[in-house]
Formats: structure tokens, sequence, C-alpha cells
């Protein structure tokens, strides 16, 4: 009697679960209140689909921008890799002398930044990365399984076969010397834009009548790309002014930009770019490291530095006192950071065999480490101007959150060393403070977020630094953002072109 009163009350509950439930599906998600089913993939309505398929006007072309390290490097003297495929002829301890010389930018008392060119040029975006050392290989992903996202929610990669259903190309990568100056290469984004808009304007000319289409694109910048990208946006292809001064805040880019999706970029800086113009640049265990006089002949690496107000870098001895300064080369001099190392000169050798004598090789040094800290200082506070952008750009951020990354530098005030004392929230590279250019980090805490930035959304990520652009909620979200979420741009566009066919 007790057996068959134990199978009626479990049959009783097992009918309420069911009835609870709601579920007469063997998928015990289906039509369920209470699943807890998480999966590693959306399931793209047909509006997405739908979405995804067109092809016309109303929708905008895509710049992809990469970040540092983002591009191959190739060089035009000897049409050898310089970046991006290591050849095999690197040891683990380091470099021949003529690669170093290759890397490193020029170095001169009477130039400007803008007028130390070299022979090397930016030769195509690095999707995949293999670094070949002792006789072993090693890929690593880079920029493949983002262009891989773009190209599955229907874009047409430029270099590629155009697919029979498609009649032009809509994804386009601008890849440039990340070595270079920021701004520098902010005019060379308005260059490459304007060659794509005419080519777009031509192709819908063609396809739909249409003369002088205003074209607008949507930009998908990752890490530095994102500076590049914000910089052109703010102030297009204006240089910084010789004389230390501001450059006019006139949003110039927003004529051919509609939405600019940011990517794990260090709008605040990042504390890296410290530890390895002191250190050295090692990109993976297994490759060798770049000198911190190679690199520090990069005007980007200064421009990347944690901004003062983050405190990032204070003395050990008053650790709750001002940040140090880090864009005063004086600093740099006291504590023999970078090129102002006294121990440089091997290297020095190297990178300019043409300055014959230490004490020539250390003045040329240091006029490039002021030069650097100096243009640095301005780009970082044109960045920084607040300032709400006009109402036809939308701006997203995707971040990571999820990484301990390095926070704090604390210095020995007698020696220059330092050991990383704190970590907090990131992407491994870049703080997610840095990222969403939080103005509360370093500063007295407050409730809400203040950023000099107007984000129109902020998505964070349980993500590394290239791991945002694996992330299946990363494609997810950016392919809504861009296919289906339309500025003011597009919705003029579709009032004035509604009748106009489209393929």
């Amino acid at each position: 009697m007790s057996i068959i009163r134990n199978v009626f009350f479990t049959s009783l509950i097992t009918l309420s679960v069911i009835m609870f439930m709601g579920c007469s599906s063997t998928d015990p998600s289906t039509g369920s209140y209470n699943s807890a089913a998480v999966y590693d993939r959306p399931l793209y309505s047909t509006i997405a689909r739908n979405s995804m398929a067109y092809e016309g006007i109303y929708r905008n072309p895509v710049i992809v921008v990469h970040g540092f390290l983002g591009a191959k490097l190739k060089s035009s003297t000897t049409g050898e890799p310089v970046w991006g495929n290591f050849t095999g002829r690197e040891t683990i301890s380091g470099f021949a002398d003529y690669q170093l010389l290759q890397f490193a930018l020029p170095m001169a008392k009477d130039k400007t930044l803008k007028e130390l060119k070299d022979h090397v040029y930016a030769d195509e975006l690095l999707e995949s990365f293999t670094v070949k050392v002792l006789g072993m290989q090693f890929s690593l992903n880079a920029y493949n399984k983002m262009l891989d996202i773009l190209r599955e929610a229907g874009y047409t990669q430029e270099g590629k076969p155009l697919p029979p259903d498609k009649h032009f190309y809509s994804l386009f990568t601008f890849y440039y010397d990340w070595r270079r100056d920021i701004p520098e290469n902010a005019a060379k984004l308005h260059e490459f834009i304007l060659q794509k808009r005419a080519y777009l304007q031509q192709e819908y000319k063609k396809l739909y009548g249409i003369d002088n289409y205003n074209v607008q694109f949507d930009v998908v910048a990752h890490s530095m790309g994102g500076m590049v990208s914000r910089y052109y946006l703010r102030y297009g292809n204006q240089d910084l002014p010789a004389d230390g001064s501001m450059p006019k805040l006139d949003w110039f880019g927003s004529n051919y930009i509609d939405k600019l999706v940011i990517v794990g970029t260090p709008n605040a800086g990042y504390l890296d770019t410290f530890v390895e113009l002191t250190s050295g640049l090692q990109v993976d265990p297994n490759a060798p490291v770049y000198p911190p006089a190679v690199i520090g002949t990069f005007p980007t690496y200064y421009q990347m530095l944690p901004l003062n107000s983050t405190r990032s870098v204070v003395y050990a001895d008053d650790p709750k006192g001002k940040a140090v300064d880090l864009f005063d080369p004086r600093e740099w001099i006291k504590n023999k950071w970078g090129l102002a190392d006294p121990n440089n000169d091997e290297v020095l050798q190297k990178i300019i065999p043409n300055v014959k004598t230490p004490e020539e090789r250390r003045a040329v040094a240091l006029d490039h480490l002021a030069k650097c800290l100096k243009r640095a200082k301005q780009f970082t506070d044109a960045l920084r101007i607040e300032a709400t952008p006009p109402d036809d750009v939308n701006l997203y951020l995707f971040l990571g959150d999820a990484v301990p990354t390095r926070r704090t530098a604390a210095v020995d005030r007698n020696t220059g060393t330092f050991e990383i004392t704190d970590y907090e929230a990131g992407d491994g590279k870049v703080l997610a403070s840095s990222a969403r250019m939080d103005e509360r980090e370093g500063q007295p805490w407050t409730p809400f977020m203040k950023s000099p930035i107007k984000w129109q959304t902020v998505v964070h990520l349980s993500a590394a630094h290239m791991g945002i652009t694996l992330s299946k909620d990363f494609a997810d979200n950016v392919v809504f953002f861009l296919l289906e979420n339309p500025t003011k741009n597009q919705q003029i566009s579709v009032k004035k072109y509604q009748t106009n066919p489209t393929k």
C-alpha cells in the first residue's frame, strides 16, 4: 500500500511540474518559463536574415580599422616582411641588426615626427599572425574572426570574389603603419574613405540611377583603431597645430561616418604602453623581445600612455599623492626610462647607424623622446575635450571586463624601477574604465559614469582583448547595430529614395 501511495504522489508531483512549466515539447526550453538554458550562438530570425541578405543604398558599407600591431609591414627596398610573419632568422633572445633597423622609425634632431619617414609600409591587414622560432611555427588569431562575422552578416569584402547575388563590395579594411602618429593615420583614413566613396557612388549610379549618392560608412575599429577613428570623427584630416594648441573640433568626420563601433579601445590609455616602453615588447611568449629603444621610436606608444588623471603610475613612497607625469620628459630622464636609459647605446648604434658617438646618439634619442611626449600630450588633450557628436552619428562601445588587467605601477623614487601593485577589471590589456573613458578612474568615486565621450550604447563582455572579436555576443549585437538600428541619415535616405528599386 505504501508503494502505491508513493507512486501516486510521485506522479502527481510530476504532472504538477509539467503543468507549471507549460511545456509540451520534448525540448525543455521551448515554451518554458523557467528554463535556464544558455546557448553559444544566436538563432537569427527571418527578419534578421532578410537584413543580412539585403543589398542596396540603405545599407551602409563597413570599414574595419585595426589596432596596434594589426597590419603586416613590409620593406619597399628588400621586399621582406618587417612585421607579421617572422622569417625564422630570429632567435628566442633577439633579432638581427638589420631587423631592428627596419622596425624602428628614424630619429633626427632637425626634423619633425611627420618628416621622419622610412621605406616600410603597411602591406595588408593582419588576419592571422605567424611566428616561427627555432623551427617551430605558431599561428595566432588576429582579425580573421571579426571579418568572418561581417561576411556572415552579408557584407562583401573587397579583394574577395563577389558572390553571384551581389553586385559591389561593401566591406573594406583600412590598414596603416601603426608605428606612426595617430593624426597622420587619421588623415590617411580620410583619403581611404574618399576612394571607397567614389567607387560606391559609381556603382550606385550604374545599378540605381542615383547621381552622387551621399554614401555614409559604418566603422568598426579595434583597440588603437578606435583612437584613429575618434580623432578622424572629431577633427577629420587636420594635423595637430605646431604651436601646441588644439585643432578645431568641427566633427568633420561625421560627413562620412554614420556609426562608429569601438572595440576594446584604450581611450584613457593603458599601462602596458609604459611597461613595454621601459621593458620591451614581446607579443607572445614564443617570440623574441623588441628592445625599449626600438619601440620608443614609435609616436603611437606615447599617444596611448595612461592619462595622468588615472594615477596609473605613482611613486611608491607617495601612493596617495599625485601621479607621475608620464608626459614630462624630465621624469623619463630622471628614472632612466625608455629612450632616456643611458644603457641604450648598443641598440641605438643599430637603429641610428649614421650618428657616430654615444653622446650624439643619446642627444638624438632624448630629442625624439621629448617630441613624442609633447605631441602625445597634445593628442590626448584633443581627444579628452568633452563634446556631443552630431545627432546623425551613433557611437557604440564593446569592452572586456573579465580579465585582471594592470592598473597601477609603483615607482622606486631612487632607482626608477617599478612593480605592478594593482589590477582591475579589463580585457588583459585595456581597463574597462579606460575603454569607457570613465574619468572617475583615479579620482574620488561618484555614483555614475563620467565620460567626455557620449556613448549611445556600451556593451560589457566577458572576454580578453582579441577575444572580444571572437565572442558570439559581440557578433550578435554588432550585426544588429549595423543592420537594423538606423541613424538619422539612413532614415532620411529611406524617405528620399523609397520608390527606387534595390537589388
